[in-house]
């Protein structure tokens, strides 16, 4: 195996969209382009053998101490589905191998199963992006989609459409930041930079729903859209106007959206993990952690049909040991003062 740099993005975007791998938004070659808008250092690379890509692998790479770096690769690297552990274990000692020249004393990756090998030295980290969430299949009609939602939610909906809201599907960066803003400070979580956000608002697979009241933003959303799938990025609302429900009704105009555009599948992008596996493998009940920081956001989406899918998590895989054991000590000192 080798590695190539992918310098094209309809070379990059089409093996994704071919169905060669699973296509996560984060790994598209615009959400690449986000990030390189805000002076983030990325990469493109592709695993090759024998012609075939067997793996792609989109990375960002960090500076840290002593002209050391690491790198993430968020939800990849993405294997063909066709390939065996064999050749999953050999894709990542491809990428670790290359990125040893690079002075990486570690490689951050989110993978979409567990890495079957032993001999890799692997540090489980917080995870960056969820590792669970709801996936809405869009292969329905709007009447069986609404029949298959909570009771609750369904009326919600209905009582938002009597609201007489009007939605827009403009992008409109103050308005979003504004509620934006709002949510962050009544639910406690932080937000990005605003210029974050503006890049992200310019990229060509970014939708924005707005939902007004008059001349008044009471709710806004932000969704993907990338292969066959179709996410729920951002959500932000105004709690003066609470009883508008606007949030749920956004939502629903998001999956009508969605499959408007030919997507298969809805993606709620983070919920809590669940705490039995067996209930997401019986389908029961969603058993979640009620004091888990998406706790509150899990049971909204939960209400909308989706089923649960869940990653391993993320996850560090070490390239050089020691320097690793020295970046988390000075790392932990750093805090200290």
């Amino acid at each position: 195996m080798e590695i190539k740099i992918i310098q094209n993005k309809e070379e990059w975007d089409g093996w994704f969209l071919r169905g060669q791998g699973t296509s996560n938004f984060l790994q598209s070659w615009a959400w690449g382009d986000v990030l390189i808008a805000e002076g983030k250092n990325v990469e493109r690379l592709a695993v090759v053998e024998g012609g075939r890509v067997l793996a792609q692998a989109q990375l960002i790479y960090t500076p840290i101490f002593f002209g050391w770096q690491y790198a993430f690769c968020p939800k990849g690297p993405t294997s063909d589905e066709s390939g065996s552990k064999n050749q999953e274990v050999r894709i990542y000692e491809t990428i670790a191998n290359f990125l040893k020249e690079k002075n990486v004393i570690f490689f951050r990756t989110e993978p979409s199963s567990i890495i079957h090998n032993s001999s890799f030295m692997l540090q489980k980290s917080i995870d960056i992006n969820p590792s669970a969430t709801l996936i809405l299949g869009l292969n329905k009609t709007e009447d069986q989609l609404l029949a298959g939602m909570h009771s609750k939610t369904r009326y919600n909906i209905h009582l938002a459409e009597k609201k007489n809201l009007k939605i827009s599907q403009d992008k409109n960066l103050e308005v979003f930041w504004g509620l934006m803003n709002k949510t962050g400070s009544r639910d406690k979580f932080g937000l990005h930079h605003k210029e974050h956000y503006a890049k992200v608002l310019q990229s060509p697979i970014i939708n924005q729903l707005t939902a007004y009241e008059d001349k008044n933003a009471v709710a806004c959303a932000v969704f993907v859209r990338f292969g066959n799938t179709f996410t729920y990025l951002y959500g932000a609302s105004d709690y003066e106007y609470r009883n508008l429900m606007a949030p749920y009704l956004l939502q629903w105009e998001g999956v009508k959206m969605g499959k408007s555009f030919g997507c298969k599948e809805y993606d709620f992008f983070g919920v809590a993990p669940s705490k039995n596996l067996e209930n997401r493998i019986q389908k029961i009940e969603y058993n979640y952690d009620l004091k888990h920081q998406y706790a509150g956001v899990t049971r909204f989406k939960l209400g909308f049909g989706g089923a649960p899918r869940q990653a391993p998590g993320t996850f560090d895989l070490l390239i050089n040991k020691n320097k690793y054991i020295i970046y988390n000590i000075l790392r932990r000192l750093r805090r200290l003062f």
